[in-house]
């Protein structure tokens, strides 16, 4: 499963729930050996160069990925694909969805929806990596294009509106779905 959506809608939260709930293992995108250069590429790559970064390292996330699985595992994955391909073509890449089709797919994808007031306020208080801030000022375009994306790609998924719910009763939702 992946957890997909815009900043500060709540992935990191809810996939440490769901992975406990589902005796799985929360796994989060970019894998670590991408850690350290990732705030480099958030602020000095060009997009293309940015675009090709994270991909890349979806691509070595699914290979981990897929050992975990045929060991038996379950995977709840922090962003997965689906988040690298919309938000670059969001920055205006040429993305296509062919470059991710040879790699593991999730069994359901998560798209976790929140208003933007929230987002905003939830990055904030966080602290905006170079990363939230490159993308500050397309998150409503973000936020609308996860869905769009995952209906023209076909993808298997659902949306879960997290605002006026407690990350249990999200997590629950998301458990229900995965039984259906």
């Amino acid at each position: 499963m992946a957890l997909e959506g815009a900043d500060g809608c709540g992935k990191t939260t809810l996939c440490l729930i769901l992975a406990e709930y589902l005796g799985a293992i929360a796994y989060a995108t970019p894998p670590q050996k991408y850690v350290e250069a990732r705030g480099e590429v958030d602020k000095h790559a060009s997009n293309e160069e940015h675009y090709r970064f994270y991909r890349d390292s979806i691509y070595d996330a699914s290979d981990e990925i897929c050992l975990m699985l045929q060991n038996g595992g379950k995977v709840v994955a922090d962003r997965y694909w689906l988040s690298t391909y919309t938000y670059h073509q969001v920055m205006g890449v040429a993305v296509s969805k062919e470059e991710f089709m040879h790699i593991v797919q999730p069994t359901l994808t998560v798209i976790l929806a929140l208003d933007h007031e929230t987002r905003i306020a939830r990055m904030s208080r966080r602290g905006m990596s170079a990363g939230d801030r490159r993308v500050l000022d397309k998150q409503r375009e973000i936020a609308e294009a996860f869905r769009t994306n995952a209906v023209e790609l076909n993808i298997p998924f659902i949306v879960v509106d997290t605002q006026n719910l407690s990350p249990t009763r999200c997590a629950e939702i998301i458990i229900e779905a995965l039984g259906s």
